[in-house]
C-alpha cells in the first residue's frame, strides 16, 4: 500500500520529534547525600536496605557507606524530562529505618548503640547515644558498624543491664569541655627559720627556729577543654587554708593541664597546676599584711568511672607555694614577720563533669 506524501512527512516528523526525548533519558551520575552534608557522585552498584550503599566513584574506586550515614539517594531517573529522581531512604522498599539503631563495635570490645549523626570515611563517626550524649569516635578504634532492629535492641539492652554491674560501658567524652570541682586535705611541715619576732616595747626580738607541722584544706574548681585523651587544658581557682591555727590562707589562680593514661573505666591520669597565689589578711588572727607568690602543684590521680556525664576523681599531689605575712599579737604587742614557702601533700576527692 502506498503512503500519501503528507502521511510520509507526518511519520518522519514524529520520529524526529522523539529524538530529543531519547537524549533526555540519558542517565547522569548517581548521587548520595550523607548526613554530614557531603554529596558523593558516581554509580550505585549495590544497595542493601537498612545496611549499606555501595558506589563506584568517578575515579574508579568503590566505597561502601553505612545506611544510617546516608541522608538521601539521588539516582538518574528515566522520566521524560530528564530530571534526577530523588529518593529518601524512607521511600525505598523495605528499609524500615525507624526501627533501626546503629551499633558501633570497637576493637577493644566495647559497643556503642544509638543514631549515627556523621560519618567520614577513614576519619571518624559521630553517634548520638540512647541517653542523649554525643560521641566522636576515631575510625582507627572501630572494628565494624552494625545495625539492630528495635526488638533485637531491646534484647541486647536487657542483656547489657544484667552485665552492667560487672562490665560498665566506656562512654567517657575524650573531646569537649570539662569541669572539675574538688575538696582536699593538706598536711606537711614548714621551716620557721626565716620568721622574725620583734617586741616593739624594747623587750628584744629574734629569729624563730625549727619546724612546724600544719594541717589545712583546699577547695578548687577547674574549667577547660579536652582536645583528646592526652591533652586537656583549662583555668582554675582555689581557696587554700594552709594553717588553720595561724589563719594563713590564699586565693590562687592557675593554669591547668591533664592527661588520661588509659582508655578504661578506671583510668589513671596526671595533671599540673601552675599559677600565682594572693595571700589574704585576717584581722581576727592579727594578720595585717600578706603577700602571695608562685604556686606549683603536680598531681597523680584516678578517674573512677567512664560515664559521658559525670565521674568521681581521687588525687594525691604536692603543692609548693610562696607567701609572706605580718602578724600582730594584741596581748603583748609583738610583731612577727613570716617569709614562708609551703610544701604540702594534698589528698583530694572531686567530681568531673
Amino acid at each position: 500500500m502506498k503512503l500519501a506524501k503528507s502521511q510520509l512527512l507526518l511519520i518522519v516528523g514524529l520520529l524526529l520529534s522523539a529524538l530529543p526525548l531519547t537524549a533526555q533519558n540519558t542517565a547522569g551520575p548517581d548521587q548520595i547525600e550523607l548526613r554530614s552534608g557531603k554529596v558523593v557522585s558516581g554509580t550505585i552498584i549495590e544497595y542493601q536496605p537498612g545496611s549499606f550503599v555501595k558506589m563506584q566513584l568517578a575515579e574508579g574506586h568503590i566505597e561502601t557507606f553505612p545506611a544510617e550515614a546516608v541522608m538521601q539517594i539521588r539516582q538518574a531517573g528515566i522520566a521524560s524530562d530528564g530530571d534526577v529522581e530523588s529518593v529518601t531512604l524512607d521511600d525505598v522498599t523495605n528499609p524500615d529505618l525507624s526501627d533501626l539503631r546503629s551499633a558501633i563495635y570497637l576493637k577493644d570490645g566495647g559497643v556503642y548503640y544509638g543514631e549515627i549523626l556523621e560519618y567520614e570515611q577513614d576519619s571518624h563517626v559521630m553517634i548520638k547515644l540512647e541517653d542523649g550524649a554525643t560521641l566522636v569516635i576515631d575510625q582507627r578504634d572501630i572494628d565494624h558498624i552494625g545495625y539492630e532492629g528495635e526488638e533485637m535492641l531491646n534484647q541486647t539492652r536487657r542483656v547489657r543491664e544484667r552485665r552492667v554491674r560487672s562490665k560498665p560501658v566506656y562512654a567517657f567524652r575524650e573531646r569537649g569541655t570539662f569541669h572539675c570541682t574538688s575538696f582536699a586535705f593538706s598536711f606537711g611541715r614548714r621551716d620557721v627559720g626565716n620568721d622574725i619576732l620583734i617586741d616593739p616595747f624594747g623587750g628584744g626580738g629574734g629569729s624563730l627556729q625549727g619546724e612546724k607541722t600544719a594541717i589545712g584544706f583546699n577547695i578548687q574548681h577547674v574549667s577547660g577543654y579536652q582536645f583528646n585523651r592526652w591533652v586537656g587544658t583549662g583555668l582554675g581557682v582555689s581557696y587554700d587554708g594552709y594553717d588553720l591555727e595561724e589563719g594563713e590562707a590564699m586565693l590562687t589562680l592557675f593554669g591547668h593541664y591533664r592527661a588520661y593514661l588509659t582508655k578504661k573505666i578506671v583510668s589513671p591520669f596526671v595533671s599540673m597546676n601552675v599559677g600565682y597565689g594572693f595571700a589574704l589578711t585576717n584581722s581576727n588572727q592579727g594578720i595585717v599584711e600578706a603577700e602571695g607568690g608562685l604556686m606549683l602543684h603536680p598531681e597523680l590521680g584516678l578517674r573512677l568511672g567512664a560515664s559521658a556525664k559525670a565521674n568521681f576523681t581521687m588525687t594525691v599531689g604536692y603543692r609548693i607555694q610562696d607567701a609572706f605575712y605580718t602578724q600582730e599579737f594584741p596581748f603583748n604587742g609583738d610583731i612577727e614577720y613570716r617569709d614562708l614557702q609551703y610544701r604540702r601533700f594534698y589528698f583530694s576527692l572531686g567530681l568531673l563533669f
